[in-house]
C-alpha cells in the first residue's frame, strides 16, 4: 500500500485502524491468554466461546457510533470494515488459546501463515487492481475468513474431539459468563490501555499534522511490528508454561525461562537499532520509496522505542502467568496517563519526531513496570509465599 498509495491513503487506512482495534481489542478481554493458563480447568471452551460471542457485537456497535460522530463518510467505511476484519481475526484468537491449552501451536503457526497469504491476495492484491482503500478491506474480512472458515474450526473441532467435556458450541450459563467476565475484565482494560498506547500519539499526530504525517509515521513505526511478532510468538509459546511452573511454584525454571525471554527481546531490539542506524535509508527506500526513505533518522527513533515494547511484551507472559491482572492494569493507566501528557508537549511542536520520542518514554516506562511486577511475583516464589490469585 505504501508503494501504490500515496501517504494520505497510508494515514486513512491506519486512522481505522487507531479507532475500530482498541475497542475491539478491549472486548477480546484477553481470553485467548485467559484460556491457554487455565490449568485447572476452572471454566470450558464453551464458556469462553459464549463470552466473545456475548460481547463482541456491542464492540462494534461502539465502533461504527464513535465513527459516525466523529469522522467523513469515507472514514467511517474504512473504520467499520477494520472493525469486520478485527471481530474475524477475534474468534480465531480465541481457537488459538484453546490450541495453545493444548500444546498444538504448530496449528497457531500453521493459521498464521495461511493469514499471511490470503491476506497479500486479499488485501494486497485487491489494492494493486482497485487503488481503491475500501475495495482492498472487503479483501481483507474475506481473507482472515478463509483461516477461521477452512483451518481454525475445523482443527478445533479435532481437539475437542479428545476432550469430552468441551463444546464449540457457545454456552451462556449465567455463573460462569459472570465469573469468567469478572476475572478477565482487568485483562481487557490491559489490552484497551496498551493499544492506547498506540492510539493517543498517533491521534495527536493526525489532529495537529493530517493524514499525511500519520502516514510517514505509521509506515515507519509499522516495520516495529516485524520483530515483534517473533517476540509475541516466543512470548505466547511460553505462557502455558510459566502458568504450570508458578502453579507449582517452581521458581527456579521460571526465572530461567524469564531471563531467556528478555534476553530475546533484548537482542531483537539491538538488532532493530542497529539495522536502523546503519542501513535505514536503503532499507525504507526499498521497502517503500525514496520518501520515506528520507526520514531514516526518524526510523532510528522508532526502533529503539520498539525495542523498549519488546522487552515489555516479553515480561507479559510471566505477568499473566502469574495472573497479576491488577498489576498490570495499573502498569497501563499510569504509561497513558504518561504518553497523553508526553504526546501534548511533544509532538504539536516537533511531528513525527515527537511522536518517535514518545514512543521511547512510553517503553522505558512499561519495561520498568513489568520488570518491577515480573520480580514482585518471583521474590513471592523464591520464599515459597503462596502463588494463587493476583501477584500484583
Amino acid at each position: 500500500m505504501t508503494k501504490l498509495g500515496t501517504p494520505d491513503v497510508v494515514g486513512r487506512f491506519n486512522l481505522g485502524s487507531i479507532i475500530a482495534t482498541p475497542i475491539i481489542m478491549f472486548a477480546n478481554l484477553q481470553l485467548r491468554s485467559v484460556l491457554a493458563t487455565d490449568a485447572k480447568n476452572q471454566y470450558r471452551l464453551q464458556d469462553y466461546v459464549g463470552v466473545r460471542l456475548l460481547v463482541l457485537p456491542f464492540a462494534f456497535l461502539v465502533v461504527l457510533a464513535v465513527a459516525m460522530l466523529g469522522y467523513r463518510s469515507e472514514q467511517v467505511l474504512i473504520i467499520g470494515l477494520f472493525a469486520c476484519a478485527r471481530c474475524v481475526e477475534s474468534l480465531s484468537d480465541l481457537l488459538y488459546g484453546y490450541a495453545q491449552k493444548n500444546e498444538r501451536l504448530d496449528l497457531v503457526a500453521r493459521s498464521l501463515v495461511i493469514k499471511g497469504f490470503v491476506t497479500l491476495l486479499g488485501f494486497g492484491v485487491t489494492f494493486a487492481v482497485t487503488r481503491h482503500l475500501g475495495w482492498a478491506m472487503v479483501g481483507l474480512v474475506i481473507a482472515w475468513s478463509i483461516p477461521l472458515l477452512f483451518f481454525d474450526l475445523p482443527r478445533a473441532r479435532k481437539i475437542v474431539a479428545e476432550h469430552p467435556l468441551d463444546r464449540l458450541w457457545p454456552r451462556w450459563k449465567k455463573g460462569p459468563i459472570i465469573s469468567l467476565m469478572r476475572l478477565s475484565l482487568p485483562l481487557g482494560f490491559v489490552m484497551l490501555l496498551l493499544q492506547m498506547r498506540h492510539t493517543v500519539p498517533r491521534t495527536v499526530l493526525e489532529g495537529n499534522f493530517g493524514e499525511g504525517e500519520l502516514g510517514i509515521f505509521s509506515a515507519l513505526a509499522y516495520l516495529v511490528i516485524v520483530g515483534d511478532t517473533i517476540v509475541q510468538a516466543l512470548s505466547q509459546s511460553s505462557l502455558a508454561r510459566l502458568a504450570v511452573f508458578y502453579r507449582q511454584g517452581d521458581h527456579r525454571r521460571f526465572g530461567r525461562t524469564v531471563l531467556n525471554l528478555v534476553g530475546f527481546g533484548l537482542v531483537m531490539g539491538a538488532v532493530g537499532v542497529l539495522a536502523a542506524h546503519f542501513i535505514g535509508r536503503q532499507l525504507l527506500t526499498v521497502i517503500y520509496s525514496s520518501e520515506y526513505g528520507a526520514h531514516h533518522r526518524l526510523f532510528v527513533l522508532i526502533m529503539a522505542g520498539g525495542g523498549l515494547f519488546y522487552i515489555s511484551s516479553m515480561l507479559g507472559s510471566p505477568a499473566t502467568a502469574m495472573r497479576a491482572f491488577g498489576g498490570q492494569m495499573a502498569i497501563q493507566i499510569v504509561t497513558v496517563v504518561l504518553l497523553t501528557g508526553l504526546s501534548l508537549a511533544l509532538i504539536p511542536g516537533r511531528g513525527a519526531y515527537g511522536a518517535a520520542l514518545v514512543m521511547l518514554g512510553g517503553g522505558a516506562w512499561t519495561a520498568l513496570g513489568y520488570g518491577i511486577l515480573v520480580w514482585r511475583g518471583y521474590h513471592r516464589m523464591s520464599l515459597g509465599k503462596p502463588t494463587q490469585g493476583d501477584a500484583g
